[in-house]
C-alpha cells in the first residue's frame, strides 16, 4: 500500500474564488501541483519506527509534466507489487492498489488526475486507471467512531484526528507553502509534508490498533 501526501501552489490573485475551505483547484492552469512525499509497505508489514519517506518535488524535474510522469510510474509500479503480494482480505485477493492519507479523495487523487490531464502525460482513460481506480483509505473519513459524542458523520481534519489521538499537528495553512515557494525556500515545504506524512502514518497506526484486535497467542 502506498501512503503519500501532496502540495501544491495557488496564485495570490485566484486565492479569493473557492466555495471551499480548499483554495486550490487543480482544473485552473496556474494552480500547480508542487509534488509531494511516498512510502509503502507491504500490507503485512508493521509501520517503522522510522520510517523513510521519498520526496518527488517539481525543482527537481525540468517541468510539472515531468514530475507527474514520475509520481504516475510510482503509482504503476506500486500496483504491480501489490498484485505480486497475493494477499487476501476477506477471503478475496487484494489485487487494487490501497492508497492512504488524510484528504486524498478530496484533494490529492483529483488533483494528479487533472493536472496530468492538463500536462497531457497520457489519455484520460489510462490517469483514471492508475490514480481513480486505487482504493483510497481516507483517514479523514475513517475516523468518525472517535468522536462518539458528535451525532453527524463528517470527515474530520488531521489536527482533530491528532488531537484526539494523543498526537500534535504542526501543518498549518497551506499558505505557508505558498509563501515558501514563492521565496524559494523549498527545503521547508520539504520538510513540512514529510512531517505531515510520517503524522499520517502515525495516524493510521493508532486507528489501525483502535479496530483490530489483537492476536491471541497459545
Amino acid at each position: 500500500m502506498l501512503f503519500f501526501d501532496l502540495e501544491a501552489y495557488a496564485p495570490p490573485s485566484e486565492r479569493a474564488t473557492s466555495l471551499s475551505s480548499l483554495v486550490v483547484n487543480p482544473a485552473r492552469p496556474g494552480h500547480v501541483l508542487l509534488g509531494g512525499c511516498f512510502f509503502s509497505k507491504r500490507f503485512e508489514q508493521s509501520i517503522p519506527e522510522a520510517p523513510e519517506v521519498e520526496g518527488l518535488w517539481l525543482w527537481d524535474f525540468e517541468s510539472e509534466a515531468a514530475l507527474l510522469r514520475a509520481i504516475k510510474a510510482r503509482f504503476e509500479e506500486e500496483w504491480k507489487r501489490q498484485r505480486a503480494e497475493g494477499v487476501r482480505v476477506l477471503g478475496k485477493p487484494a489485487t487494487d492498489l490501497v492508497v492512504c492519507g488524510a484528504g486524498i479523495a478530496k484533494f490529492d487523487l483529483p488533483a494528479l488526475y487533472c493536472r496530468s490531464l492538463f500536462n497531457e502525460i497520457a489519455d484520460p482513460a489510462e490517469l483514471f486507471e492508475v490514480f481513480f481506480k486505487a482504493r483510497p483509505i481516507d483517514l479523514a473519513n475513517e475516523a468518525s467512531f472517535l468522536f462518539p459524542e458528535e451525532p453527524i458523520l463528517y470527515p474530520k481534519t488531521t489536527k482533530e484526528m491528532a488531537g484526539r489521538l494523543g498526537l500534535r499537528e504542526k501543518k498549518g495553512s497551506s499558505k505557508g507553502v505558498w509563501e515558501s515557494y514563492e521565496s524559494g525556500d523549498y527545503r521547508a515545504i520539504e520538510q513540512r509534508t514529510a512531517e505531515e506524512l510520517l503524522l499520517v502514518m502515525e495516524l493510521y497506526r493508532r486507528l489501525q490498533a483502535r479496530v483490530v484486535r489483537p492476536a491471541r497467542h497459545g
